[in-house]
């Protein structure tokens, strides 16, 4: 399969990395000179310098011979442009633009296939709707729920004082005694597979999957704090903190908006009527004083500085929230942020990675979740009918290497299974799939 991605920024950097270590061949067109060269740097790839609407450049790249055209600048327009150049100049079968304008991306345009788009991702929208989901599911970790299951991946990170530190994983099951799987766990920039005599250390990122109602009594026993949401503090009026307030207010929360600019604090004030929005600095005393921020059950850090965002989620829970979750768009920036105690981080960059893989996966994928940063994916699939899959339990089914399936959706139920588990045609399967093994996965995935 052969990928141009036009843009070597943060978002199209992700993508060709995930691209790249499944063995696809991919190449990248950026205008900058000191991006072509960071690309060159971090990436096995062809990186050309040039603009992604020029056709000269775009054949340079090998448009012609492309299974996938992605558009993934910072410029709207510059990634709508140039999937309309390669629509109408290539037969390329499928088109991906990154569209952060939500105007543009609610237009009717998109509907007309004479644009060449085929799929559009925003990064605002797509982590605004992470960190909701995330406070709908108590804010004490990273999770990722699947659409129409109750399974979910959460992520749990290891401190000193932490239930699971030290123990093996026989040990945990012993201790908990619910149902769950460790999918996997990260340590020293490594995935690793555990078996039962693993046993897990200080500063490792636990990957753990189960049932929503059962990660309550997981979380209860493990000694994380359990308390409804009900006042939440948004930091932030921008596009994301704008969007996170929209979808807390449907979820009836009641939120107080902490931004220090005072004609923004006027225009939020305006568009949300029941939004108590305080025009002050978010790392002032005088402000957590005088507006009781402490009481709070959740504070969620959106501002465009993410030193800020790290530093005030963490100031936050010192003077009494309960929780917090910090929009982060450095990845590096993630293991940081939680050994300082920061609940979930947010990172809008690879939001949008997951969307975009989710829609190029081969086979019936219906979720993508990039975990592990990048080194490993949670996907959701569904058997089809006259599967080979179909009757035939877990432990007798050759999947590749480094795959291991974590929960089953059949109908309205959703299980954590064992190896005697059987399958059935329309079973969802929610697998843990390292990079490595991708492209075996998704060719198992075709067959």
């Amino acid at each position: 399969m052969k990928i141009v991605i036009v843009g070597a920024g943060e978002v199209g950097i992700n993508i060709a990395s995930q691209l790249i270590s499944e063995r696809k061949d991919v190449v990248i067109i950026e205008k900058d000179p000191e991006r072509v060269q960071k690309a060159n740097d971090l990436l096995d790839c062809l990186v050309i310098l040039g603009e992604g609407t020029n056709v000269a450049v775009l054949e340079s790249a090998g448009i012609e011979n492309a299974d996938i055209f992605i558009a993934a600048t910072s410029i709207d327009e510059v990634n709508m442009v140039s999937c309309f150049v390669a629509s109408s100049e290539y037969n390329i079968p499928v088109k991906i633009a990154r569209v952060r304008n939500v105007n543009y991306a609610k237009s009717d345009i998109f509907n007309r296939s004479s644009i060449g788009i085929d799929f559009i991702v925003n990064p605002e929208v797509e982590a605004s709707y992470e960190i909701a989901e995330t406070v709908d599911l108590g804010a004490v970790s990273g999770v990722f729920a699947f659409n129409g299951t109750r399974a979910q991946l959460r992520d749990f990170y290891v401190d000193k004082d932490s239930f699971f530190v030290n123990k093996t994983l026989k040990e945990i099951r012993l201790g908990i005694r619910e149902n769950f799987i460790i999918s996997g766990i990260f340590r020293d920039e490594e995935v690793l597979i555990p078996s039962g005599d693993f046993v897990i250390l200080e500063s490792d990122h636990i990957y753990m999957v189960s049932l929503s109602n059962t990660f309550n009594k997981i979380l209860t026993k493990t000694g994380k704090k359990l308390a409804k949401i009900r006042k939440v503090i948004v930091v932030g009026g921008g596009v994301i903190g704008k969007h996170v307030v929209g979808l807390l207010l449907e979820q009836g929360r009641e939120i107080l908006l902490v931004e220090k600019d005072h004609d923004k604090c006027k225009e939020l004030a305006a568009l949300f009527e029941d939004v108590m929005v305080i025009n002050g600095d978010i790392s002032d005393d005088v402000t957590f004083n005088e507006e009781d921020l402490g009481s709070a059950d959740v504070i969620i850090t959106t501002t465009l500085n993410e030193e800020l965002n790290i530093l005030a989620a963490i100031y936050a829970k010192k003077k009494g929230v309960k929780h917090s979750v910090a929009l982060i768009n450095r990845q590096n920036y993630v293991n940081l942020a939680t050994g300082l105690g920061v609940d979930s981080c947010v990172t809008p960059k690879l939001s949008s990675v997951d969307a975009i893989l989710k829609f190029i996966r081969k086979g019936n994928v219906k979720n993508v979740y990039t975990v592990f940063e990048g080194k490993a994916e949670a996907i959701e699939f569904t058997v089809s009918k006259n599967s080979e899959l179909d009757g035939k339990t877990l432990v007798d089914i050759k999947f590749p290497n480094n795959c291991l399936v974590v929960a089953v959706q059949r109908g309205h139920s959703t299980i954590i299974p064992s190896g005697n588990y059987v399958i059935r045609a329309e079973d969802s399967l929610i697998a843990f799939v390292t990079t490595n093994s991708l492209e075996e996965f998704e060719d198992f995935l075709s067959n």
